[in-house]
């Protein structure tokens, strides 16, 4: 059996319908942007709810988190190795590593790593220029075995103007 495309007929039957339905979209739009700014206030709402709650109980955090790093910087000597568990955790001293570089020398530092021949230490992001390469002759293109799809999209813009009705 051969196979056979399906057609249905268009929905719309006029262009005063496409009109209608253009005009259905641009409410639908409004309303969808006015149910956005009731979320964005609820949501403002909530996060200052939140950040009224929470901050006595944040600045509990850190008097607690202060006066427990005094007692076990005073009390290091009784720690059997570098940290101590206790029922509730565990506190200690780890050692940490960060490589200091004072920002107005890391260009300098990148041309003695480059002029030193250790680029592997050197992070460089390669990637292409899809604009440019657009407006590239087709031989150019074809050359690094690119070319250009051109399609004609559908689109539609919904006037946000009150027809003239008169």
């Amino acid at each position: 059996m051969a196979r056979r495309k399906v057609t249905a007929a268009p929905v719309l039957s006029d262009w005063a319908a496409v009109d209608q339905a253009l005009r259905d979209i641009r409410e639908c739009q409004h309303a969808l942007t006015e149910l956005a700014v009731d979320r964005d206030r609820r949501l403002d709402s909530i996060k200052n709810e939140y950040a009224k709650t929470a901050l006595p109980l944040q600045n509990r955090i850190k008097r607690l988190e202060s006066d427990v790093k005094d007692y076990v910087d005073c009390h290091r000597a009784e720690m059997a190795g570098k940290s101590r568990t206790l029922n509730f955790g565990t506190v200690g001293y780890r050692i940490s590593s960060k490589l200091m570089l004072p920002t107005g020398k890391v260009a300098e530092a990148i041309a003695t790593l480059k002029a030193m021949g250790r680029k592997e230490f050197i992070k460089t992001t390669e990637s292409l220029d899809r604009e440019a390469l657009k407006r590239q002759p087709l031989e150019f293109l074809n050359q690094i075995g690119a070319y250009i799809r051109q399609s004609d999209e559908f689109y539609y813009d919904v006037s946000d103007e009150q027809p003239d009705m008169t």
